[in-house]
């Protein structure tokens, strides 16, 4: 059984994601102010772990990338499930294996990986006490990351915040229970800018083909923040 899932994101008005573009709110308060609301709503939220992209963890936690050779793609298909000593727990999408990982950390991560990464990076994974999974030949298997998460870890309910294209990618393959939308009372405006679902498919494709919003809740926060809560339903097309 895969976990619970929910999707947990902010965004402004026009629905995109990067803070850095959000216009001022009214009342002339900083954006960051604002934005601290995300991280207390997502303490409501829950989740035994936090779903994210490397790139997002790398900037996050100022990681290194690892650098490759010319190694063998790894044999070894088996998770390696190291110690979280009840830690924040990262699980982060690289199927490459860029994530260079501190030897020292405030934080356990479990990566998700392809098939193609090499024994040398594992054992760096095992040497930094980082638990990997493989979600398939190319690492973009998520239904097969989520079951693994649930049956050989041990998860019950996880929080995905990653940016449009992950959400994307798990929107298109069915896996998200619930929404937690924060808007922010600014505005982007500029087309082509991230977005809170980023499947990248074909013209004709319709990622959330078969499934279906329920609202279960609003919330007016303070400094201007609207909480929207959905549930995900599954439908015939």
């Amino acid at each position: 059984m895969k976990p619970m899932i929910i999707c947990h994101m902010e965004s402004t008005v026009d629905g995109r994601l990067d803070v850095t573009r959000y216009s001022k709110p009214f009342d002339g308060k900083s954006s960051d102010e604002v934005l601290d609301i995300y991280f207390q709503i997502a303490e409501q939220v829950g989740g035994e772990a936090t779903i994210l992209g490397r790139v997002t963890l790398q900037e996050f936690l100022s990681l290194k990338t690892f650098e490759h050779g010319d190694e063998a793609p790894t044999k070894d298909r088996n998770p390696f499930v190291g110690t979280r000593n009840g830690k924040r727990t990262f699980i982060v999408t690289d199927p490459g294996g860029k994530v260079m990982y501190d030897e020292h950390s405030d934080y356990c991560f479990i990566a998700l990986l392809s098939e193609q990464v090499s024994d040398r990076y594992l054992e760096h994974l095992r040497d930094r006490n980082v638990s990997y999974l493989f979600s398939g030949a190319d690492g973009k298997d998520m239904t097969k990351a989520m079951e693994i998460l649930g049956n050989d870890f041990g998860f019950k309910k996880l929080r995905l915040e990653g940016g449009g294209i992950i959400n994307g990618n798990f929107l298109k393959a069915g896996l998200l229970d619930e929404l937690s939308l924060l808007i922010y009372p600014g505005i982007d405006g500029l087309s082509g800018m991230p977005s809170i679902f980023e499947y990248k498919g074909k013209g004709e494709e319709l990622p959330a083909a078969g499934q279906a919003l329920e609202l279960t809740s609003v919330k007016q926060l303070n400094d201007g923040m609207v909480w929207l809560y959905y549930k995900f339903h599954k439908i015939d097309n």
